[in-house]
């Protein structure tokens, strides 16, 4: 499985061992844990015949093991009681305060914004008015036909 390998360069030498890396897919292993689990071979056996070191299989009937007491869990039913603690609630007031302060702040910037475009708005109109009268003509509001109402 492993070969030897030689580099050499100059006057060093280096003995390089290849290493072969197997994967096994998942229904590998599955056969391999239910054949541990269901006592036909032992971990010993079956690493020797499939070349897989014995810690390994191991590592796999633990995860299986796990996975299938995980499942048989109890599961809380209804819905799950608050567990929230002191330091939780603290957080959770001080972020919503800071959230509460820069919605405040944006909606002052919004404000300001607003207050300004209105300021130029009037600024504009006075000067289209003023335009207006030096052309020696009136204005006149534009009229938008009302939309009728539906029955």
């Amino acid at each position: 499985m492993n070969q030897a390998c030689y580099i050499s360069r100059g006057d060093i030498r280096l003995n390089v061992m290849a290493r072969t890396h197997t994967t096994y897919t998942a229904e590998e292993k599955k056969q391999i844990i239910c054949s541990i689990l269901a006592k036909k071979t032992s971990i010993q056996k079956i690493a020797k015949e499939k070349s897989i070191a014995p810690t390994l299989v191991s590592l796999w009937k633990k995860q299986a093991e796990d996975a299938i007491f995980a499942r048989f869990q109890p599961q809380p039913r209804g819905r799950r009681k608050a567990t929230a603690t002191k330091a939780d609630a603290k957080a959770s007031v001080h972020a919503s305060r800071l959230e509460a302060r820069k919605a405040k702040a944006r909606a002052k910037r919004l404000e300001n914004n607003l207050k300004a475009a209105r300021e130029r708005i009037a600024v504009l109109e006075e000067g289209v008015r003023k335009l207006i009268e030096g052309m020696g003509c009136r204005m006149v509001k534009a009229h938008r036909p009302r939309r009728a109402k539906k029955a």
